[in-house]
C-alpha cells in the first residue's frame, strides 16, 4: 500500500498515461497518413494490366487492386476493368480465384487515359502504328487551331456580358432622368450599346461556327483498338489524353509516369462530374481563400487582443467580452455559415447591389448579393477570430511588466512601448495562434457551402482580366470538392481514388502553409530574442 501511495504521489502513473496518450495520437496520425498516401500512390502509379482467362472461356484485361475473402470464405480479387461503354458503366469487377484459369502480362496491352468515359484497356489493332507520336502531333495541331478559337469565344462572351450590363445601366438611368437632355444622352448611349451588343453577339456566333467547323475537321482522327474478348472499338484522338504500355515499363519509366500524373492532378481542371481530372481550381481557390481570410481576420484579431490586454479596464464589459470570445470558439461552424449567409451575402452583398448596381437588381442579376470568395473569407475570418484574440491576449500577458515599466521610464509613450517593444516580443506567440487559425480555416467546409463554394467554377477569382481580383465570384475548395465527390457522385467506387488524392493534396497544403508560418515565427523569435533580456 505504501508503494502504491508513493507511486501516485510522485505522478508516475499520470506520466505513464500521458505518454500512452501521446503514443496513441502519433499512431492514429501515422495510420491516417498511411491510409491517404498508400491509396494516393496506388491511384497515380501505372499498375500492370493482367490478361485474365476464366474457366468458362471468357477473358478480360484488368488491374488487380485488392485481394480478400468473399462472404463464404473463398479468396477473390478486385480488378479495375475500365471500358465503361462495354461493361454497362462498371469500372470494377470481383473475380474468385477459383474462376481464374490463367493470368498473363501481355506486352502490347495499353492503358488509355480518356477525357471522358473513364480509362480504356485494350490492344492496338495496328501494332506498327506510332500512337504516341501521332497523339503528340494531334495535340499540337489541336492546341494551335482549337485553343485560340476557344480563347476568342471566351473573350467575346466576356465582352458581350460587359456591354449587356452597361446597357442595363443606361436603360435604368434613362428611366430615372428628369432632365430631357440627360435622358436623351442616356438613350443615345443605350442605342450605341445595343448596336455593339448585336455586333458582339454576331461575332460570337461566327466564332462558335468556326470552332465547330474546326472540331469537325478533327473527328476523322481515330485509333482502332481491340479488347480482350475480341471486340473492336474506335476512339477519337480528341477524347484521348495519354496512351501507355504499363507492362513494358520498368521502375524508372513508371516513376516518370507517376510524377507526370502528379503534375496533371495539380494543373488540370476536373472532368467527368469531378470524378476524374485534376484539382487545380479547387487548390487555387483554397489558397486564395486562406490568404484573403488571413488579411481580413488576423489584424482584427490582434487588435482586439491588444485592446483587451493593454487598454481595456478590468470591468464587467471587458470580462463579458472575454467570455463571449471564448464561447465563440465553441460555436459550430455551420452556425457561422448561416450567419455569413444572412449578414454578409444577403445583408452587405445585397446592400452593395442595391446601392451600386440597382439596374442589375431590377433585372434579377446578383453581383455581390450571392455567394462569393469575399463572403466565405470573412465568414472564416469570424470563425477563426477567437483563436487569434485569445492567443494574442495570452501571449501579451506572459511579457514581464518590468519591460513595460523600463520602456516608460526611458521616456517612451505607452503606444511606442507597445509598438516597438511589446508587440515584437509577442509576435512568435501571436503567430502560433495564427497558425492554428489558418489550419482550421483551410479545412472547413460547412460555412463555405452556404457562402460561395460550388461544385464547378472554371472562372477563377484571380485572373488576367480587369480588375484581376474578382472577389464576388464563386470558387472551388478542396474540402468541398472531397465532400462533393464522396457523397454526391453517382459512381462512388470509381471516385474513391480521386477522394484519397484530393484529401492528400489538402493535407499537404495545410502542412506547407503551417510550415511556412512556423518558419516565419522562428525567424521572428530569433530576431527579437535579445529583447527578452
Amino acid at each position: 500500500m505504501v508503494k502504491n501511495a508513493n507511486t501516485r504521489a510522485d505522478g508516475r502513473l499520470w506520466i505513464g498515461l500521458s505518454g500512452a496518450s501521446l503514443v496513441l495520437i502519433v499512431f492514429m496520425m501515422a495510420f491516417l497518413l498511411y491510409l491517404l498516401i498508400s491509396n494516393s500512390v496506388l491511384a497515380l502509379w501505372p499498375g500492370n494490366l493482367e490478361l485474365v482467362e476464366l474457366r468458362d472461356g471468357r477473358s478480360f484485361l484488368g488491374q488487380p487492386l485488392e485481394r480478400n475473402l468473399d462472404p463464404d470464405g473463398r479468396p477473390r480479387v478486385r480488378y479495375k476493368v475500365a471500358n465503361r461503354e462495354l461493361n454497362g458503366g462498371a469500372d470494377f469487377r470481383w473475380v474468385g480465384e477459383a474462376e481464374i484459369s490463367e493470368r498473363t502480362l501481355p506486352a502490347d496491352a495499353v492503358l488509355v487515359t480518356r477525357l471522358e468515359n473513364g480509362d480504356f484497356f485494350g490492344f492496338p489493332r495496328d501494332s506498327a502504328e506510332p500512337i504516341p507520336a501521332r497523339l503528340a502531333e494531334f495535340k499540337k495541331e489541336w492546341n494551335a487551331v482549337i485553343e485560340p478559337l476557344r480563347v476568342e469565344l471566351g473573350r467575346l462572351g466576356d465582352r458581350w456580358q460587359e456591354i449587356h450590363l452597361s446597357g442595363l445601366k443606361a436603360d435604368y438611368e434613362a428611366r430615372r432622368a428628369t432632365d430631357p437632355k440627360t435622358r436623351t444622352a442616356w438613350l443615345a448611349k443605350r442605342e450605341t450599346l445595343r448596336k455593339e451588343e448585336e455586333e458582339t453577339k454576331a461575332e460570337s456566333e461566327a466564332s462558335l461556327a468556326d470552332l465547330n467547323r474546326a472540331r469537325n475537321k478533327f473527328t476523322d482522327a481515330q485509333i482502332a483498338f481491340a479488347v480482350a474478348d475480341g471486340r473492336d472499338i474506335v476512339l477519337p484522338l480528341s477524347a484521348v489524353d495519354s496512351v501507355i504500355w504499363p507492362n513494358r515499363l520498368n521502375i524508372a519509366g513508371k516513376t516518370g509516369i507517376f510524377f507526370r500524373n502528379i503534375w496533371n492532378l495539380l494543373s488540370q481542371y476536373p472532368r467527368e462530374a469531378n470524378t476524374e481530372g485534376g484539382v487545380f481550381p479547387a487548390l487555387y481557390g483554397t489558397i486564395l481563400l486562406v490568404l484573403v481570410m488571413s488579411i481580413s481576420a488576423f489584424p482584427l484579431g490582434v487588435a482586439a487582443g491588444v485592446y483587451l490586454r493593454e487598454y481595456a479596464k478590468d470591468n464587467l464589459l471587458s470580462r463579458a467580452a472575454r467570455v463571449a470570445v471564448n464561447n465563440l470558439a465553441g460555436v459550430p461552424s455551420i452556425v457561422y455559415g448561416i450567419f455569413g449567409l444572412g449578414f454578409f451575402v444577403y445583408g452587405l452583398g445585397g446592400g452593395i447591389d442595391r446601392l451600386f448596381f440597382p439596374e442589375r437588381v431590377e433585372a434579377g442579376i446578383t453581383t455581390f448579393g450571392a455567394g462569393g470568395i469575399i463572403w466565405s473569407s470573412l465568414t472564416l475570418g469570424l470563425l477563426t477570430l477567437p483563436v487569434v484574440v485569445v492567443a494574442t491576449e495570452e501571449t501579451l500577458s506572459t511579457i514581464p511588466s518590468e519591460i513595460r515599466q523600463g520602456s516608460l521610464a526611458l521616456g517612451a509613450t505607452r503606444f511606442q512601448t507597445l509598438w516597438r517593444v511589446i508587440l515584437p516580443m509577442a509576435t512568435p506567440g501571436i503567430m502560433t495562434g495564427f497558425i492554428l487559425a489558418m489550419a482550421r480555416a483551410a479545412g472547413e467546409v460547412a460555412p463555405l457551402m452556404l457562402t460561395g463554394a460550388v461544385k464547378s467554377a472554371h472562372a477563377l477569382a484571380l485572373d488576367g482580366t480587369w480588375p484581376y481580383l474578382h472577389l464576388q465570384r464563386k470558387f472551388m475548395h478542396l474540402g468541398f470538392h472531397i465532400y462533393d465527390m464522396g457523397f454526391q457522385s453517382p459512381n462512388v467506387e470509381a471516385v474513391k481514388p480521386q477522394v484519397y488524392l484530393t484529401a492528400t493534396v489538402l493535407l499537404i497544403l495545410i502542412f506547407v502553409l503551417n510550415l511556412t508560418a512556423i518558419a516565419l515565427r522562428k525567424k521572428m523569435r530569433d530576431k527579437y530574442a535579445m529583447r527578452n533580456f
